[in-house]
């Protein structure tokens, strides 16, 4: 590029700015801030019992390469080879007990992948076999892909630690959450 070329280019742009005023600035920070909503306390004695375990998990090895989008409404079922079919059955119908649950409304991905891991890890270590995660529905998401319904599902199928998960039954919030039956610690 020649000398010439470059002025001509630096005396375009300056005409094409000549009109062109900086924003006022504005307290942007404030209108960004969402509300602190109130986080129940099954989730924050989860997160204090996660946060003293020695072993921390590492939620960061989840896969996040495709997530299959997952419809706010979808049922979600999944199981590892050799589950009996009665226990399917119980887990679908609501009928073994919930012993613990992780609410995950209000977080970002990043963290609730996180809190996922050290919830499960902390609830195996406790010898519990069945918990229920609430992951929502995402009505209001345009992209399925970052729904965290589409990352629960496709979390929970890389840990081998569950056994099974499904949505559960209307009375136990329904498509908005999955019941997990855990291994039993060895």
């Amino acid at each position: 590029m020649t000398e010439d070329d470059k002025n001509d280019q630096e005396g375009l742009f300056k005409e094409a700015m000549m009109d062109v005023r900086p924003l006022k600035k504005a307290n942007r920070s404030a209108e960004l801030k969402k509300p602190a909503a109130k986080v129940p306390d099954s989730t924050l004695r989860a997160r204090r019992r996660a946060a003293q375990m020695e072993d921390k998990p590492g939620g960061a090895a989840l896969s996040e390469a495709w997530v299959e989008p997952v419809d706010p409404e979808q049922k979600l079922d999944y199981n590892q080879p050799g589950i009996q079919h009665t226990r399917m059955r119980q887990l679908r119908q609501g009928l073994l007990p919930i012993q613990y649950q992780l609410d995950l409304h209000g977080y970002k991905i990043d963290e609730a992948r996180d809190l996922l891991s050290e919830f499960l890890l902390f609830c195996r270590n406790e010898g519990m076999s069945c918990v229920r995660i609430i992951h929502g529905k995402s009505h209001r998401s345009t992209n399925r892909q970052n729904t965290l319904k589409s990352h629960v599902n496709h979390w929970l199928r890389q840990l081998p630690e569950v056994l099974a998960f499904c949505s559960a039954p209307p009375s136990e919030g329904g498509t908005g959450s999955v019941l997990v039956l855990l291994k039993r610690k060895s």
